[in-house]
């Protein structure tokens, strides 16, 4: 499943430039094919396949949580495919530059490196704290004996004799 579509990723970037990047013949690809654009969308594909594996690398979040995000969070996943989109098609051009686009990368590196950290970088909406945070106590349960091996029930005749209460089921004698 691709988190962003071809309408997300011309909405954020130059169509122009994007009409050059994804060409293989030299010529710019018209404006309103773009979105649409085989080439476009095997990255926006390949950029969504590698944020699913740093989500599930990093053990936060599940399938399901990921296709039923809050809006803030399925903009965040959005633009972090989108900005891996723009790396992976200036790459398969050859006009990925070290010194322009290495902030960019960085930036995408950093956010992938995260999610595979588990880091919580996506709120999710019924989510009010984290998982490891909440402790569930336990405690013994008391067990009814019907006659406790105690010094007193053991030794006959040397400790006066107990008087038995409502709650002693029968321990006394």
């Amino acid at each position: 499943m691709a988190y962003a579509s071809g309408d997300d990723f011309v909405a954020r970037y130059d169509v122009r430039l994007i009409g050059d990047l994804i060409s293989d013949t030299g010529t710019q690809i018209p404006v309103g094919s773009v979105p649409t654009n085989s080439n476009l969308l095997a990255a926006l594909t390949d950029a969504s396949s590698a944020v699913d594996a740093a989500v599930f690398v990093g053990n936060r979040y599940t399938p399901v949580q990921m296709a039923s995000l809050s809006e803030t969070a399925a903009a965040f996943v959005r633009r972090l495919v989108c900005d891996l989109t723009l790396v992976y098609l200036k790459r398969r051009r050859g006009r990925f530059d070290t010194d322009k686009d290495a902030a960019l990368l960085k930036e995408v590196n950093a956010t992938l490196d995260s999610l595979r950290k588990g880091d919580d970088l996506l709120l999710l909406n019924n989510q009010t704290e984290a998982q490891a945070s909440t402790i569930e106590l336990a405690r013994p349960e008391m067990v009814p004996v019907a006659r406790p091996c105690t010094i007193r029930n053991s030794t006959l005749n040397y400790y006066p004799i107990r008087q038995c209460g409502p709650g002693d089921l029968g321990a006394c004698r």
